[in-house]
């Protein structure tokens, strides 16, 4: 709307002094043809009623007729909005029925309608899919209204995506998604991928920066597809992480394709004309001051650009890298780095990294405190459960038999209390047990010396009075 404003602005002086012309030209002509008289004073006609017109008065209005459509044209222009700016934002549209979502695909421009593709409607936990038209568009109808909503769709692989809209209730919501025109050829050629080779980029690079005792590899990809259309490649684009890798994680502005399980990383579907950003991270754990790094990548680097953060006597060397710098902190804005360039090198190949001088802390104090802390508490152990002496097992002895003694005594005890009626049968039958069992363990342990003393003090009873 500014854009169309600004235009009249500037073209309507123009075109007012244009349209005078034509209409003085015009009223000539007619007079011209009507039989009026004219003359010809100082290269001017003048007709009778004194009204003078230019003798180019023909030209004249075939200029202002050509700028005129010109200017119309220029307008129209002008005004034509960019599909790529409307893309993914939902629109109400009350001419639509009630609870229908409309989603239009195009490819670059309004004239190209992608027809057979699927596009997802994402409500909730709930996908629902449906393909477009011969217009373009797919529909769908939603029986919740208020509910959190998008759309999305790949298109020559990649991701097109609304953004989130509430389902509606009354009328509907209409959706374009717009992918990238495909250059060259017809637009439509693009719906089918082909099986071909991508490359990384002159942008492509790895980076190495410093953990505590690990480091955090960044391959920073940029995958260049030289084809008009959306190439598939073969074989398909994976690679696995070096041995003992972890968190790896696919980082923000990669590809929406990109997929990280584990150790093993892919993208999926083809790959679009032009450059398409692959951008991943792991952590790598080391243990000395020395560190090998190897990976094979599916596609040919155009250039191999290693970028590694310097701590001390810190360097990376490798045989594909034929040149070597460093990069102080003032030019990079944070840690100084040192960084490697190298000649192309072919998808399969492994690039193997060697960095040195890495900061780490010596094995050596943490293993002898290790190995201190198991013999104190061996030790320790062993004090605790050690062997009795003869002067231990003397002792033992002694205790045993006054033990001994003193369960006879008990026993007695009882027999002249039965015998003179001041215990009942019941109770002199069970405190009687009692002694015995305690007694024979008593004898057991005198013969071996070896099961552990009971005391009876806890479990003998007050003697009845005599």
């Amino acid at each position: 709307r500014t854009r169309i404003v600004a235009c009249a602005v500037t073209v309507a002086p123009a075109m007012n002094w244009m349209l005078g012309s034509a209409r003085s030209a015009a009223r000539y002509w007619r007079r011209r043809e009507q039989g009026c008289p004219t003359s010809e004073v100082g290269g001017r006609f003048v007709r009778s009623r004194g009204d003078a017109v230019s003798p180019e008065a023909r030209s004249r209005v075939l200029v202002a007729t050509m700028c005129l459509l010109l200017s119309v044209a220029a307008t129209w222009a002008l005004a034509q909005p960019d599909p790529s700016q409307m893309s993914g934002i939902p629109r109400p549209d009350q001419n639509l029925p009630d609870g229908v979502i409309t989603v239009r695909v195009i490819r670059g421009s309004f004239a190209n309608n992608v027809t057979g593709q699927s596009v997802e409607l994402r409500v909730g936990d709930r996908r629902l899919t449906e393909e477009t038209d011969v217009e373009g568009r797919a529909t769908f109808t939603v029986l919740d209204p208020g509910e959190r909503a998008t759309v999305a769709t790949t298109l020559d692989g990649r991701v097109l995506e609304s953004q989130p809209f509430s389902t509606p209730g009354r009328g509907g919501v209409a959706v374009m998604l717009v992918g990238a025109r495909v250059e060259g050829g017809d637009p439509m050629s693009g719906l089918n991928p082909t099986s071909g080779q991508v490359s990384f980029g002159p942008d492509s690079r790895i980076l190495i920066e410093l953990g505590e005792e690990n480091i955090e590899v960044y391959y920073l990809l940029e995958v260049l597809n030289v084809a008009d259309g959306p190439v598939d490649p073969q074989p398909a684009f994976e690679l696995s992480l070096p041995a003992g890798a972890h968190s790896g994680t696919a980082l923000q502005g990669s590809s929406p394709s990109t997929i990280v399980d584990g150790a093993h990383v892919s993208v999926s579907g083809a790959f679009g004309s032009g450059v398409t950003p692959v951008r991943i991270a792991y952590v790598l754990p080391y243990s000395g001051g020395s560190l090998a790094l190897s990976q094979v990548f599916p596609a040919d680097f155009d250039q191999l650009l290693v970028f590694v953060e310097k701590w001390g006597a810190m360097d990376v060397a490798s045989t594909l890298l034929d040149r070597r710098g460093e990069m102080p902190a003032e030019e990079t804005g944070g840690s100084p780095l040192v960084w490697g360039a190298g000649r192309r090198v072919g998808a399969g190949q492994p690039v193997l990294l060697e960095l040195s001088g890495l900061p780490y802390h010596s094995g050596w104090p943490r293993f002898i405190a290790l190995t201190l802390s198991t013999l104190i508490v061996a030790l320790s152990v062993w004090g605790s459960s050690g062997v009795e002496g003869p002067d231990g097992d003397a002792e033992r002895r002694a205790l045993l038999g006054r033990q001994r003694e003193k369960l006879f005594t008990e026993l007695v005890k009882v027999e002249r209390q039965r015998r003179q009626g001041k215990i009942q049968a019941t109770r002199y039958g069970t405190r009687r047990a009692e002694l015995i069992a305690q007694l024979q363990r008593v004898l057991h342990d005198l013969e071996d010396g070896l099961a552990p003393v009971e005391t009876l003090t806890a479990s003998a009873p007050a003697e009845a009075p005599a």
